[in-house]
């Protein structure tokens, strides 16, 4: 998972139901980015907080390159099965090299599929994240979640 995905989901207040669904690992360098370097954040010291209880583990070392840059070299190792990002240039690279990938969005719709949230829940969680995510993400959101609840 990158900064991008962990941040928003923090905020949220998703990270904790799906850390209790899946392993969550971050690069080294998105735990600097989401935590060393944004010291006195809320958000930083609940993905602290994760670290420290286990819910989130660190994966790697730092290169100092950028989150998603880490997050590529070390699904390339095998260490992953796919990565969470949403930005989509990134995501556009991804799709070309037939790299899975899930989106903060895709996340929270995967909880609804596990009935781990109701629908009315996860259209509350994803119309949160709508000013930080692309409006293409937000729509298909919404509607494979209207999908489902027929």
């Amino acid at each position: 998972m990158d900064s991008d995905v962990l941040i928003k989901l923090t905020k949220i207040g998703l990270k904790e139901i799906i850390a209790s669904m899946l392993e969550i690992y971050i690069p080294m360098r998105v735990y600097e980015e989401t935590v060393i370097e944004s010291k006195g954040y809320l958000d930083a010291e609940k993905i602290q907080e994760n670290i420290d209880a286990g819910n989130i583990h660190i994966s790697g070392s730092s290169r100092q390159e950028k989150g998603e840059v880490d997050s590529l070299r070390l699904y390339r190792l095998g260490e992953f099965e796919l990565i969470a990002r949403d930005d989509r240039k990134f995501l556009n690279y991804l799709e070309k090299y037939n790299i899975p990938y899930l989106t903060s969005s895709s996340l929270i719709v995967y909880l609804f599929h596990k009935k781990r949230l109701t629908g009315k829940d996860t259209i509350k969680y994803i119309d949160s994240l709508k000013a930080h995510i692309s409006n293409d993400q937000y729509l298909t959101a919404i509607s494979e979640v209207l999908r489902w609840e027929r």
